[in-house]
């Protein structure tokens, strides 16, 4: 019963995935954290993760692979070094230093910030926008490699920057994982004792998880081309509130036990 809730809250967020370009790895990460430590849990999502991304950015491409590839990387490519270097920074701060201080202040930020995305888009009060300047996106891409790369909850701050920088939706859902597929490299580098101490029966979890993200990934990316802007930007807040209030109550229950 518990694989079966498990398979059932990984293919909600791999779908919620391909249509926002976020979601997997917090929900996926969450969803483990239950029954396996939080470093673990980050662990085995990964790779899975990784895939995922790789999918996004290739999908619904107006050039070759390879230049489509090459094109995110270049375009955002002082987004993608600061969060490798962040994401480095995350991964030390996962090894060395409980988890739940790092849940609640994720938790906070992006009830804030989807709080307030919703309520903007209602017109109960102005759009937060954040400064696009390189600066900015260096700052962004640094905070979000850090919060990534130790809770996996890189969305968020990605977002408050991507959503002010452009009004594409799909360029937002590349970019945004072009970031999280460097900071699952990173992840996969520096938290390789985790995948040593797998056995087989991880190993067999990890390629269940890969199976179900994919397949499931290719319909949110269908039901993403349905969306204008203005109801994408609403599921995008509705998903972000939804995981602060999921990632609040793992940190508040660290607190007590």
């Amino acid at each position: 019963m518990q694989e079966l809730l498990q398979s059932i809250a990984f293919a909600i967020a791999a779908i919620l995935h391909g249509i926002t370009g976020m979601g997997f790895p917090m929900i996926g990460t969450t969803a483990l954290a239950f029954v396996m430590p939080l470093s673990q849990a980050v662990a085995m999502v990964a790779l899975p993760s990784l895939v995922m991304s790789l999918f996004v950015i290739i999908a619904n491409r107006n050039r070759w692979i390879a230049s489509e590839i090459w094109h995110y990387c270049y375009t955002y490519r002082v987004l993608a070094i600061t969060s490798i270097i962040g994401s480095i920074i995350g991964v030390g701060l996962l090894i060395s230093l409980p988890s739940t201080l790092l849940y609640l202040i994720m938790a906070a930020v992006t009830l804030y910030y989807a709080a307030q995305g919703l309520l903007s888009l209602q017109g109960k009060l102005p759009e937060l926008r954040v400064p696009t300047t390189t600066l900015s996106m260096a700052i962004f891409g640094l905070m979000a490699g850090v919060v990534g790369g130790a809770t996996n909850a890189m969305s968020p701050i990605l977002l408050m920057f991507l959503l002010s920088y452009s009004k594409d939706k799909n360029e937002i859902a590349k970019a945004s994982n072009l970031c999280y597929l460097l900071g699952k490299l990173v992840q996969l580098v520096l938290l390789k004792n985790q995948f040593i101490a797998f056995d087989r029966q991880d190993w067999l979890m990890m390629l269940m998880l890969i199976i179900i993200a994919i397949g499931f990934l290719f319909v949110g990316i269908y039901l993403r081309n349905k969306l204008s802007i203005s109801t994408f930007k609403a599921l995008t807040y509705g998903v972000l509130l939804l995981l602060a209030f999921k990632i609040g109550h793992v940190g508040i229950q660290g607190l007590f036990s």
